[in-house]
C-alpha cells in the first residue's frame, strides 16, 4: 500500500488537474513554491495540517477530501490504536504530538479528529498561540493543563471538555501533570 503522503499528493494533483489549475497557480494560491507543491504532490514530504488546510481551501473542498482516495470503499473506516498516523500539526515544533484518528476515508468530512499528547512539563504560553477558522473541541483524557481562549483561562482535568470558536487566539498556558493526552476535534471552517 502506498504511503499516506503519496495518497494525499495524488489526490491533490487529481483535484488540481480537475480544476484546470497549473502547479504554479495552486502554489501561489497556497503560498508555497512550485517545488514545494511538487514535492507534496509526489509524496516526497509530509506537510503540516495547516498547509493541507490551505491547499483544501484553495481547491474549494473540506480538508478531509484530501484523504479521499477511493470512492468505492465503505462509508466507515476503523482506525486501530496501533494504526494511527502521526502528523505534523501547528504545535509539533513546540513538542505537541498529533495522531490522526480519521484518515484514508472514502468520503469528505466536516471535522478532523486528533489524539494529542503534550509530554513537556514546561511550555511557553507565548509560542502556544493558535488561531484558525472553525471551531475546536478538546476532551482531556489524562494529565492536567490550563488552556486559554480569548483572554480566559480554563483548568482542564481528566473528563473535562472545552468547545470554542477557533477564530480567537487559543492554546495551552501551562501543564500541571504530564503527560497530557486529549482528543481534539477541529471543524473545517
Amino acid at each position: 500500500m502506498d504511503s499516506i503522503e503519496l495518497q494525499i499528493g495524488r489526490r491533490i494533483r487529481a483535484l488540481r488537474v480537475e480544476r484546470d489549475l497549473t502547479l504554479d497557480q495552486l502554489a501561489r494560491e497556497v503560498k508555497l513554491t512550485k517545488g514545494q507543491l511538487s514535492k507534496i504532490e509526489n509524496g516526497k514530504v509530509s506537510c503540516p495540517v495547516s498547509t493541507l488546510m490551505r491547499v483544501a481551501t484553495a481547491l474549494g473542498i473540506p480538508v478531509g477530501e484530501l484523504f479521499d482516495t477511493n470512492d468505492t470503499q465503505a462509508r466507515a473506516v476503523l482506525v486501530r490504536r496501533g494504526d494511527r498516523k502521526p502528523i505534523a500539526g501547528r504545535g509539533s515544533k513546540l513538542g505537541h504530538s498529533y495522531e490522526s484518528l480519521a484518515f484514508g476515508l472514502p468520503f469528505g468530512k466536516d471535522f478532523e479528529p486528533y489524539f494529542m499528547t503534550i509530554e513537556e512539563r514546561k511550555i511557553d504560553p507565548a509560542k502556544n498561540l493558535f488561531k484558525h477558522a472553525g471551531h475546536e473541541f478538546l476532551f482531556l483524557l489524562e494529565g492536567e493543563m490550563d488552556y486559554r481562549h480569548a483572554g480566559q483561562t480554563f483548568t482542564l482535568k481528566p473528563g473535562d471538555s472545552l468547545f470554542f470558536d477557533a477564530t480567537y487566539e487559543h492554546g495551552p498556558v501551562s501543564v500541571k501533570d504530564t503527560p497530557v493526552r486529549f482528543l481534539c476535534v477541529i471543524s473545517n471552517g
